[in-house]
């Protein structure tokens, strides 16, 4: 009996121990950081009353008989689980997201605990508000980093304090030059003259009587047949191939009826002549194997049904793009047509330079080529175009084009039309040439007025003269003293594609020394191929004539394949200067701290440079640290050396700055705690009271 009056004190004695644990939860429900309390309970030993017996061969054997004596605390565990975060908006305020602790130096140890709410005292040490004690971690040199060896230590905010000037080294580029930036001149072109074909000009410029293409092209294939022409003769016909060969090639159809036949190109009209001197060429005919030019060939190249014995017919006219030597009296304009010049006629030429009008000059039309400074053939005129606008003798561009000249077959530009008389200005609105009239008068009223040359001079500009591309970005850079200085890089496209040269100038009387002047070159990707310096420098030096040393600075512009610096792109010319590493003194403002821990001060000169740096602790068994008071914990036996490790990097919690961790005790489980914890008090002081009763009625069994 007594034995159950014992179980039931133990039962009172340590769910008041729960109890005791209930309410501390209870009370710390606001403890910034706190982690609640639980208890657990073990059996207490039991006394034997009678052994297990073994089983025999013929009886099964026996449990043991014991009798319990009560229980005991087995344990009041710290539960770590994370709390729930509180925005303070406080930069100083620091909640941990994982299972690290914030160290704090007392300066005789170092305790640990989940409480954040740090603040700054006089010296500008970060410190926990329940003791003074100084929050741990590196503390960054003057220049921001941490070499080697820097040890964990108390932490402090050096506000007030100086950042040093520094000079600035490196100055970095980015964003785009527009790829079309070189100058450009005026161009302008009339329209084509055309004149009879001689026996060496292309086939594939060949146009008909009324100034019509005969569309003949690279890779076609003329077949020349007749009767009696047992195997058709073929011209495969390349770029070069001229009418001499195509009148070989007639040549060499008609021989095959008659030996004493021929054909061969008159030079005076542009027509292939057939002399049939053996017998008589019926049928002869050309066909090409494009069926778009196919029916100009035919109508061009048409001897008739026959061609009588000593008869000598010839084809239709073959015109083909005038040049420089044909006689400007025998060129015909783009139908076809006679131009109406004659001898004697005045070609005048008027226009204007960049807005300036020129003064007029004028020509007489020579037919003969006796009258001195007379305009005989088209180059002629060339020239004289060329010398009243005072050109020089090329475009000033990378092609070297002739200023003034008759376009050639043989010039890559579909855009002008050959024969026709081309005018390039230089490059630069400077030199821009508008207005640009090229007229003739007719000298005798009685006689055919030029009015086809006119009509046929009218100029078409196809290319509005324009400036050279250049863009300039300016950035401040600093010498040692913090002195400012502003440095100008300038870009002019070189007139070479993909080539841009620079050129950086300052605003005040520093003395440039070397490396202010270089190309830079793109390649196909629009990327920087190559920077180089004029004379062969690595960096921009100059004096800043202060008494400070001499600033050597060196310019990005990006790598080969990289667009993060310069590129070059069909777009506008945007690239600046970004980004320079020199400052002038400053004094810090504000701090700022990230998830990783990292502090960094905000100075008056507008530099970011990191402070110092929270290293937190973790622990093996983080619940096995001892309570101090103050949130504060200390190393145990059972809870594992301090570990310092950098937030977020080493250690896997990261840091919430402006938020505070809330204590992780639930209300609700702790009301139901407690509600279990006074019934089972209840029911261990119904076991004292019952085994009283029964001790009672022992009693007066003797009366």
């Amino acid at each position: 009996m007594v034995r159950s009056l014992y179980s039931g004190i133990s039962g009172l004695k340590n769910h008041q121990v729960a109890m005791d644990v209930t309410g501390n939860n209870i009370a710390n429900v606001n403890t910034t950081g706190f982690k609640a309390g639980r208890v657990t309970f073990e059996e207490a030993m039991a006394q034997m009353l009678k052994g297990a017996s073994r089983p025999t061969e013929s009886v099964g054997g026996t449990n043991a008989q014991q009798i319990g004596l009560g229980m005991n605390v087995g344990s009041v565990d710290m539960l770590m689980t994370q709390g729930n975060m509180q925005s303070t908006g406080k930069i100083t305020d620091l909640a941990l997201e994982g299972r690290a602790f914030l160290a704090y130096s007392s300066g005789d140890g170092v305790f640990y605990s989940r409480n954040g709410a740090l603040q700054m005292d006089s010296m500008g040490y970060l410190v926990a508000p329940t003791n003074g004690f100084r929050l741990q971690g590196m503390m960054a040199a003057e220049d921001g980093t941490y070499p080697p060896g820097t040890r964990i230590s108390d932490l402090r905010i050096p506000f007030g304090e100086k950042a040093p000037a520094n000079a600035t080294t490196d100055v970095r580029y980015r964003c785009n030059l527009d790829s079309d930036s070189e100058g450009l001149g005026t161009v302008a072109h009339t329209n084509r003259f055309l004149a009879t074909s001689a026996s060496t000009d292309y086939l594939v410029s060949m146009y008909d009587q009324y100034g019509q293409s005969l569309g003949i092209g690279a890779g076609d294939v003329l077949t020349i047949s007749a009767d009696g022409v047992s195997t058709p003769v073929t011209l495969n016909v390349t770029d070069t191939t001229t009418l001499q060969e195509l009148a070989g090639a007639i040549s060499q159809a008609v021989s095959s009826v008659n030996p004493a036949n021929s054909a061969a190109v008159n030079p005076a009209n542009g027509t292939i002549v057939v002399s049939a001197l053996g017998s008589a060429v019926n049928n002869l005919r050309i066909q090409s194997s494009d069926p778009i030019s196919a029916p100009y060939v035919a109508n061009t190249f048409n001897w008739g049904p026959s061609i009588a014995v000593g008869g000598a017919p010839a084809s239709s006219q073959v015109l083909a793009p005038a040049d420089e030597t044909d006689n400007i009296a025998d060129v015909y304009d783009a139908s076809g047509n006679q131009l109406g010049l004659e001898d004697g006629d005045t070609i005048s030429i008027n226009g204007a330079i960049g807005g300036r009008t020129i003064s007029p000059v004028t020509g007489t039309v020579d037919s003969t080529g006796l009258v001195q400074g007379g305009v005989t053939t088209l180059g002629q005129l060339a020239d004289l175009v060329r010398s009243a606008f005072q050109l020089p003798p090329t475009d000033a561009t990378q092609y070297q084009n002739q200023s003034v000249d008759i376009n050639n077959p043989n010039t890559p530009d579909d855009r002008i039309p050959d024969g026709a008389l081309v005018v390039r200005g230089q490059p630069e609105l400077a030199f821009a040439l508008n207005n640009v009239s090229i007229q003739a008068t007719n000298n005798d009223n009685d006689s055919t007025a030029p009015t086809r040359f006119n009509t046929n001079m009218v100029a078409t500009e196809i290319q509005a003269a324009r400036d050279t591309g250049q863009h300039s970005t300016s950035i401040t850079v600093y010498d040692e003293s913090g002195d400012a200085h502003i440095m100008t890089t300038t870009f002019t496209h070189s007139g070479t594609p993909g080539e841009w040269l620079w050129e950086i100038t300052t605003e005040g009387g520093e003395e440039i020394l070397g490396g202010n002047t270089g190309r830079i070159s793109f390649g196909q990707d629009g990327t920087p191929a190559a920077f180089t310096f004029d004379d062969n420098s690595t960096s921009l030096r100059f004096d800043p004539m202060n008494g400070s040393s001499v600033v050597s600075v060196s310019l990005d512009t990006g790598s080969p394949g990289s667009v993060e610096g310069i590129t070059q792109f069909r777009s506008a010319s945007t690239t600046a200067a970004w980004y320079q590493d020199g400052y002038p003194m400053g004094n810090l403002q504000e701090i700022s701290i990230d998830e990783f821990g990292e502090i960094e001060g905000i100075y008056t000169n507008g530099i970011n440079m990191s402070i110092a740096k929270i290293y937190l602790a973790e622990f093996n068994n983080p619940a096995g640290l001892i309570k101090t008071g103050n949130s504060m914990f200390s190393q145990s036996n059972n809870s594992g050396e301090a570990v310092m490790l950098e937030a977020g990097v080493g250690s896997t919690t990261k840091v919430k700055p402006g938020a505070l961790e809330m204590s992780n005790v639930d209300l609700a489980s702790e009301f139901t705690n407690m509600i279990t914890t006074q019934r089972g008090y209840q029911a261990n002081a119904r076991v004292i009271t019952t085994s009283d009763t029964l001790l009672q009625e022992l009693v007066q069994l003797v009366r």
